[in-house]
C-alpha cells in the first residue's frame, strides 16, 4: 500500500485531507515528527506550511537548514507535495525578508506545488520565478467535512444563541490581523440600524501597532460598541462544536480581511455549511467566493460592507444556502485529491520510486 505522510500537526485542515487519502486506499501517518526518517518510510510526503517544519521560527537559520536537510533526504524517496497556504509566515515584517528566502528554498525542493487559486499561482511566480510553473497547479478549494458530524440543524443551532425566527444572522468569526478590520466592522455595524439584523460576534479586535493612546481609546469604542444589544458577543476563540452552531444558526458570514492574501479559511469554511458569504474584493476572493449567492465589497470602505449586508438580507437563506451547498459538492479535498493524484503518480514514474513502478501502479493510483 502507498504510504502517505501528512507532515503537519494541524487540526484543521489535515484532518479532512486525511480522510480523502484514506477513502482512496491509501496509508496515511500524520505529524511534523516523522519527518525524521527514523520514524519510517513514505513514498508521498504532504506538507502544508513551511515555517510549521521549523517549529514556527522561520526566521532561525539552524533550525530551517535542518528542514532543508531533510527535504533534501525525501526528494530522492519519495514525492513531495505541498499545499500553499501563504506567501511568507503571516508575522513575517516583510515579503523579502529571511522568511522568502527560506520559503524559495523550501519549494524548489518540492514535486508539486498546489494553490487554491490562480491568484495564489500568479503572485507566487512573482515572489518566487525561479520555481517552474510546471511543478504548479490549481486545486479545487478545501472544505471542512470532518466537522459536519458536530451539525444539530439549523433551527436548533439558532436556539442556542436565542435568534428569533425573523432576524437575519451575521457572524463574525476568527481572528482579526488588524485594527483596521475590527473598525470596519463597528463603522458598518453601528451605521446599518436594522432592527431585525443580529451579529454573533466570535472574534476580538487586534491592537497590533498601535500606541498606548490609540489602544485605549480603541478598547473604549469597543467596549461601548459592544452594548448594542443587536450583538451576542461569544468570546475570541471558540470551540469546533460552537463555530459549527455558529455557521448553522448565521444566515451570513462576514470576512473583513484587509491586504491580498492568498486564502482565507473562512470562505471553505462559510460553504462546508452553506452559509453567506461577505467578503472583500480583493486578492482570490473573486474567483473563490461564488456569485451571486453571495457578495462582494470594496476592501475597508463601510458604505460598501454596509451596501452588500443590505442585499444579502432581500435574499433568501434557504436559497442561499442551497446554491452555496451545491457548490460545496463540486469542491473540498475528495476533488482536489482527483486532480492531484495523478500529478503524483506520474512524479513517482518518472523519479522511479518503487511505489509507482509499474508493478505498483493500481495501488499508487489509490484504486
Amino acid at each position: 500500500m502507498t504510504r502517505v505522510l501528512m507532515a503537519s500537526n494541524d487540526q484543521t485542515f489535515s484532518p479532512a485531507l486525511t480522510h480523502a487519502y484514506h477513502a482512496r486506499g491509501l496509508d496515511v501517518t500524520a505529524g511534523v515528527p516523522n519527518l525524521d526518517p527514523a520514524f519510517g518510510r513514505f513514498d508521498v510526503v504532504h506538507v502544508h506550511w513551511p515555517e510549521e517544519l521549523a517549529g514556527w521560527s522561520a526566521r532561525d537559520k539552524a533550525r530551517t537548514d535542518k528542514v532543508l536537510e531533510l527535504l533534501d533526504w525525501w526528494k530522492q524517496r519519495a514525492v513531495i507535495v505541498a499545499t500553499v497556504h501563504n506567501l511568507v509566515p503571516h508575522r513575517a515584517e516583510r515579503l523579502d525578508g529571511p522568511e522568502s528566502i527560506y520559503f524559495n528554498a523550501f519549494y524548489e525542493r518540492v514535486d508539486l506545488l498546489c494553490h487554491f487559486s490562480g491568484y495564489s499561482r500568479e503572485r507566487y511566480a512573482e515572489q518566487y520565478p525561479a520555481i517552474p510553473q510546471a511543478r504548479q497547479i490549481v486545486q479545487p478549494l478545501n472544505t471542512y467535512d470532518h466537522l459536519l458530524p458536530l451539525m444539530r440543524g439549523r433551527e436548533a443551532a439558532r436556539a442556542q444563541f436565542g435568534v428569533k425566527p425573523d432576524e437575519h444572522v451575521f457572524a463574525v468569526c476568527g481572528a482579526m490581523r488588524l485594527p483596521a478590520e475590527m473598525n470596519l466592522v463597528r463603522a458598518a455595524w453601528s451605521r446599518l440600524r436594522d432592527p431585525s439584523a443580529r451579529l454573533l460576534l466570535a472574534s476580538g479586535p487586534s491592537w497590533s501597532g498601535l500606541d498606548p493612546v490609540r489602544r485605549t481609546a480603541g478598547k473604549v469604542a469597543h467596549r461601548l460598541w459592544l452594548r448594542d444589544r443587536r450583538i451576542s458577543r461569544l468570546g475570541g476563540q471558540v470551540d469546533d462544536s460552537t463555530l459549527v452552531g455558529i455557521l448553522e444558526a448565521a444566515d451570513t458570514i462576514i470576512i473583513p480581511r484587509l491586504g491580498h492574501h492568498l486564502n482565507s479559511g473562512l470562505v471553505p469554511l462559510a460553504l462546508t455549511f452553506g452559509t453567506g458569504i461577505l467578503a472583500a474584493d480583493l486578492g482570490a476572493n473573486r474567483e473563490i467566493v461564488p456569485q451571486p449567492q453571495n457578495e462582494l465589497y470594496e476592501a475597508g470602505n463601510a458604505d460598501s460592507l454596509i451596501e452588500a449586508m443590505r442585499r444579502q438580507m432581500t435574499k433568501s437563506s434557504a436559497e442561499v444556502r442551497a446554491a452555496n451547498l451545491a457548490h460545496r459538492d463540486t469542491i473540498g479535498w475528495g476533488a482536489a485529491l482527483d486532480m492531484i493524484w495523478p500529478r503524483v503518480v506520474e512524479i513517482g514514474r518518472h523519479k522511479r520510486l518503487p511505489a509507482f513502478t509499474s508493478s505498483a501502479q493500481g495501488e499508487a493510483a489509490g484504486l
